[in-house]
């Protein structure tokens, strides 16, 4: 007599390593742990240009469905990239100081009409310089480029995408608002996991328009068998 009887179908464990929720929780786990690594190299403060680039490299791998082992891949990417993105960001700092400088010092000798209207110039200019920073060190990140064109890409990519860049400047300016107003709270977020986060959510516009330019967003060899070193 045939067996009428139908084998029970599987369900899809929740620890299978292709499950959503496993797949989830792996996210998260890296989010935190990446987002450590890069509260931890930025305490010499002249490094925040290089763990920056780190970051990206990580957070943008991640949203495309990468697995990069986050320590070795985070510390090659800060490594690899340390001297252009401290060159990045001496010459950002440099620049910012000069036109906050300028905004203090027109508060402080021109009348308050006067003031106002001379403001204008220095705070343009400081929001195309945070506009450049958030486009140039993702950039560093995936593109083998020169010091000049990472500057020249940046800007063309903030121009070009005016309204993803000025959700950036906008978010990233409250950010610091909120931090200002709320230090405690602000800083206990962060240091959690709010950085990467942050990262996270910037780096899946920043797939998009890279991936439109050609960047190869995988830390996989092509055979598939293997890693990038």
């Amino acid at each position: 007599m045939a067996n009428d009887k139908k084998a029970p179908a599987t369900r899809p464990s929740f620890f299978n390593p292709k499950s959503a929720a496993t797949r989830f929780l792996t996210g998260l786990c890296n989010l935190i742990i990446v987002n450590l690594l890069f509260i931890i190299t930025c305490i010499p403060i002249f490094t925040i240009g290089a763990s920056l680039t780190a970051l990206y490299r990580i957070t943008i791998a991640i949203l495309a469905g990468d697995n990069p082992a986050i320590f070795r891949d985070y510390f090659k990417a800060f490594r690899d990239n340390f001297l252009k993105a401290t060159g990045l960001e001496l010459l950002y700092a440099a620049f910012s100081a000069l036109f906050i400088v300028e905004i203090v010092l027109c508060n402080s000798m021109l009348p308050p009409e006067t003031a106002r209207w001379v403001q204008y110039f220095p705070y343009f200019f400081l929001f195309v310089i945070l506009a450049n920073t958030l486009y140039s060190f993702p950039l560093l990140a995936w593109f083998e480029e020169s010091f000049i064109q990472i500057l020249k890409n940046a800007l063309l990519l903030s121009i070009s995408n005016v309204p993803v860049t000025i959700m950036y400047v906008v978010i990233t300016a409250g950010l610091v608002y909120v931090l200002w107003q709320f230090p405690s709270l602000t800083l206990s977020l962060l240091i959690f996991m709010g950085i990467s986060i942050i990262a996270a959510f910037y780096s899946i516009f920043l797939k998009r328009i890279f991936e439109k330019l050609g960047a190869d967003i995988s830390f996989v060899d092509k055979e598939g068998d293997g890693r990038r070193g």
